[in-house]
C-alpha cells in the first residue's frame, strides 16, 4: 500500500508480476478483501517494503543525446516474507515455475502528496538479493525506461523516403520489429527534413532515433509517464516558467551552481549530412578571436540537403558561440516544502521552463533571476529525506511581437 513520509509526500511503487495478482482464490482470498473475480491487474503494490528510491533521468549537457533513465529501489525482503526472492517457491509472486519479478516487467513509481503523480515509468532490468546472516535479506530492483528497451532492439533493413524528422521518428517506431505503442508517443512536428537513408540490418533503434534528434537539434527522451517525447528545434521560446525557485516566494533551494567558461562555448560547428562529402560550417569569428576555436563536428547526420546541415550548424552556433553565466544545477529538499510545492517537485518534467532566483548578501546586483530549462532530474528518497537535484540548460524566452507596440530591434520580442 502507498506510504506517507513524515514530510507529507505519499509514495507508491507498483510492479507487474506477470499474472493476475488480485484474482479471487478459494481458501486464500477473503470475502471483504481487495481480490476480485477473474482479477483486474498484473500489478502488485510493493511500497510497504521499499526503503530507498533513486531515480535518474535526463542528460548532462544540451549537446548530449538522452540516455535511458533508471530507477533503483531497495526493499526489505525479510519484511516481505521473501516475496522478492526468486529462490522462494512460496512467494505470492511465484507462478509458472518462476518468480514474477522478471526482466521487462513493467515498473512504476508515483509521488506527490496523493501518491498519484508519476515520477518514473519503466521496466525491470535487474533483481538482486543480498543475504545477511542469519536471516536478513535485501532486494534491489533496477529498472530502465523505454529507451533502454529501444536500445536493445534492432531494425530490419529499410529505405524510408525523405520526410520530416518527426515523421522519421514515427516511421522507426512503427516498424514491425519495433512496434512501439502509438499511445505512448508525444511527437512534435519537426522543422528539419531527413533524407533518404538506407538503414542496414541490425541498426540499433535507439541510435537511429538519437541521430534523428541530432538532425532536428531537439530532444528525444522518455517522460515520467513512459511516453517517448520528441521536441522540435527551438532557438527561442514563447513559453513561461512553470515554477519559481529561490527568492522570497519561490520553492526554497538548498544549493545552486552556475557555469561560465570556455567549456560552454562552441564557435565552429561543422555538419556533414549522411552520404555527403563535405561539411557545412558555421563560424563565429568574433567568438573565435575572443575565446579561441572551440569546435563541434557532426558527421553522418540524416538530413536531406547540405542547406539543412548549414541551418543546423547556424542554429547551434547562435546558441553556444558566446559564454553565458547560467545556473546549471540546484538541490531542493522536500522535507520543508509546502504541500503545493511538494506536488510541483513530483510533477517536474524534462523540458519544463523554470525561473530561478539567487539573492546575495554582498555585491551588485543583490538579486539575479534567470529562466532555465530542465535537462535532468534526480530523486533520492530514503526514510528521512527526499532530495531532488535538477540539471538546467539555457533558454531564451521571448514575447510575441505586437505591431505598433514592439520595437523592431528588441530581442525580447519575436514573431510566433
Amino acid at each position: 500500500m502507498a506510504k506517507a513520509a513524515k514530510w507529507g509526500s505519499t509514495y507508491k511503487v507498483l510492479l507487474d508480476v506477470g499474472f493476475l495478482a488480485d484474482a479471487f482464490t478459494l481458501d486464500s482470498s477473503v470475502l471483504n478483501g481487495t481480490d476480485v473475480l477473474d482479477g483486474s491487474t498484473d500489478f502488485v503494490d510493493i511500497t510497504e517494503y521499499v526503503t530507498n528510491i533513486n531515480i535518474n533521468r535526463g542528460r548532462a549537457t544540451q549537446l548530449d543525446s538522452f540516455p535511458s533513465s533508471s530507477c533503483t529501489i531497495q526493499a526489505d525482503d525479510r519484511a516481505a516474507a521473501r516475496y522478492f526472492d526468486p529462490l522462494n517457491t512460496d512467494s505470492q509472486w511465484y507462478s509458472g515455475g518462476t518468480v514474477g519479478i522478471a526482466p521487462r516487467r513493467a515498473f512504476q513509481v508515483y509521488g506527490g502528496t496523493a501518491g498519484t503523480t508519476a515520477m518514473f515509468t519503466g521496466f525491470v532490468y535487474d533483481l538482486n538479493i543480498d543475504y545477511a546472516e542469519p536471516n536478513l535479506s535485501t532486494a534491489t530492483i533496477v529498472a530502465t525506461d523505454a529507451l533502454g528497451q529501444l536500445g536493445q532492439t534492432v531494425l530490419t533493413a529499410f529505405n524510408p523516403s525523405s520526410q520530416l524528422t518527426s515523421a522519421r521518428v514515427s516511421a522507426i517506431l512503427d516498424r514491425p520489429e519495433v512496434a512501439f505503442s502509438t499511445a505512448l508517443r508525444n511527437i512534435e512536428t519537426g522543422v528539419a527534413t531527413c533524407g533518404t537513408v538506407a538503414y542496414e540490418d541490425a541498426t540499433n533503434v535507439l541510435q537511429a532515433l538519437q541521430d534523428v534528434a541530432t538532425a532536428e537539434g531537439g530532444r528525444l527522451f522518455v517522460n515520467r509517464s513512459g511516453s517517448v517525447e520528441f521536441d522540435k528545434r527551438i532557438a527561442t521560446s514563447f513559453g513561461t516558467a512553470v515554477a519559481s525557485f529561490g527568492g522570497t516566494a519561490g520553492v526554497p533551494i538548498q544549493s545552486l551552481s552556475n557555469v561560465y567558461g570556455a567549456e560552454t562555448v562552441l564557435n565552429r560547428v561543422a555538419v556533414q549530412i549522411d552520404g555527403g562529402t563535405a561539411s557545412s560550417i558555421a563560424s563565429g569569428t568574433a567568438s573565435q578571436a575572443e575565446y579561441g576555436i572551440k569546435a563541434l563536428s557532426l558527421t553522418g547526420v540524416p538530413l536531406a540537403t547540405d542547406a539543412a546541415g548549414s541551418a543546423l550548424a547556424a542554429s547551434l552556433l547562435s546558441r553556444f558561440q558566446d559564454p553565458v553565466v547560467r545556473f546549471s544545477e540546484m538541490d531542493v529538499l522536500l522535507n520543508a516544502l509546502t504541500t503545493a510545492q511538494q506536488a510541483q517537485m513530483a510533477g517536474l518534467e524534462i523540458g519544463d521552463i523554470l525561473s530561478v532566483t539567487k539573492t546575495f548578501s554582498t555585491g551588485t546586483p543583490a538579486t539575479v533571476t534567470q529562466n532555465v530549462v530542465v535537462e535532468s532530474i534526480r530523486h533520492t528518497v530514503n526514510p528521512s529525506t527526499h532530495r531532488v537535484t535538477i540539471g538546467m540548460g539555457q533558454v531564451q524566452l521571448v514575447l510575441p511581437f505586437i505591431l505598433d507596440t514592439s520595437a523592431l530591434d528588441d530581442t525580447d520580442y519575436a514573431l510566433q
